[in-house]
């Protein structure tokens, strides 16, 4: 089959309209994340990201539907009193830029998202708010940092965590300076243009240095990827398996993986490896076979415990690249 983003919009709109008589209090779907660009394949796979408002609590939060082997669906449920202070979403870096876009509704009573698509338009791209959704995302990476700095003894599962978190963190503060918030499987493919957009591309490498992309071989990428598939296949048994790593979402990460480690940029491949594997191991970390198939690949990333401080002090200079980014580029709009 032929993938193309028509298709995907029709496929959206069928299962909209299919939903619709199914929930009498649905008061908007609108539509975010890939299908609004215009290459939403990567490893020709995708999935159809939707937003359903409710006037009634919803019965879940979110949820995932299988519509081929390479397309899934990724809804999720807001009540209708999440947007009660919509203005506030012009600092939220995934959901603002979605709602100032008007070929995203789907369904729409009353008119009511038009409205609060106007809210949260109007000075979107201002400096103040620019501004306003990158700080924050910087203050919780140095937090994080402070955290991990202040440790005495590493217990390895939290460590990394916070690690990989703190720099997920900073480089999206960089990322919405002059876009969305960067997603899970393009977080390396998008970076380096929006560190460019600044005229700071090194931080791109700062960034490929912090996660250990330099240790990247084709030979090491296969071996990763049979014990991160055995990790998905795992966890997805799991009852408490994270949302992210459903089996129906596994072909939207592992034929990303792979087409990204055959590119012309094979360290992309993995960032969408690490950040799907830790969430794997944070429910399978009691598992010894999986722990240590996690340990191993760190190890071979180059994480290992004698290194973790300095590897927190090179986090801390990233950081500190960051704050003085941020603050040259207020300078720059007075602010």
């Amino acid at each position: 089959m032929r993938i193309t983003r028509k298709l995907l919009l029709k496929l959206a709109k069928e299962n909209v309209e299919k939903r619709i008589p199914q929930s009498e209090d649905l008061v908007a779907v609108y539509m975010l994340g890939s299908i609004l660009t215009p290459e939403p394949l990567l490893g020709g796979t995708t999935d159809i990201d939707l937003v359903f408002v409710h006037k009634e609590d919803p019965p879940v939060e979110r949820e995932s539907g299988r519509i081929t082997y390479e397309i899934s669906l990724d809804i999720a449920h807001h009540h209708q009193s999440f947007y009660a202070h919509h203005r506030r979403l012009r600092l939220n870096p995934w959901l603002g830029p979605a709602l100032c876009k008007h070929n995203i509704i789907l369904h729409d009573s009353d008119h009511w998202l038009e409205y609060i698509q106007a809210g949260i338009s109007s000075q979107f791209n201002s400096p103040e708010n620019i501004i306003g959704r990158a700080l924050p995302l910087a203050e919780q990476a140095r937090a994080l940092w402070f955290s991990l700095e202040a440790q005495t003894v590493h217990e390895p599962l939290a460590w990394f965590e916070q690690y990989f978190k703190a720099i997920g963190l900073a480089a999206n503060a960089i990322a919405v300076l002059n876009g969305p918030g960067l997603t899970t499987r393009r977080f390396l493919l998008d970076f380096p243009q929006r560190a460019d957009a600044i005229d700071h591309p090194g931080l791109y490498k700062g960034l490929l240095g912090l996660i250990g992309a330099d240790t990247l071989t084709p030979e090491k990428g296969t071996a990763w990827r049979e014990a991160w598939l055995n990790a998905l296949k795992t966890v997805g048994k799991e009852p408490d398996c994270p949302f992210d790593l459903h089996p129906y979402r596994r072909a939207y990460y592992l034929e990303a993986y792979d087409a990204l480690l055959e590119s012309d940029v094979p360290q992309a491949a993995l960032w969408p490896l690490l950040d799907t594997w830790l969430q794997a191991i944070t429910v399978l970390w009691k598992n010894e076979n999986q722990r240590k198939a996690w340990i191993d690949f760190c190890s071979d990333l180059g994480f290992t415990p004698d290194c973790y401080v300095e590897r927190v002090k090179a986090l801390d200079s990233f950081l500190d690249n960051i704050d003085l980014t941020l603050d040259n580029w207020k300078s720059e709009y007075g602010l």
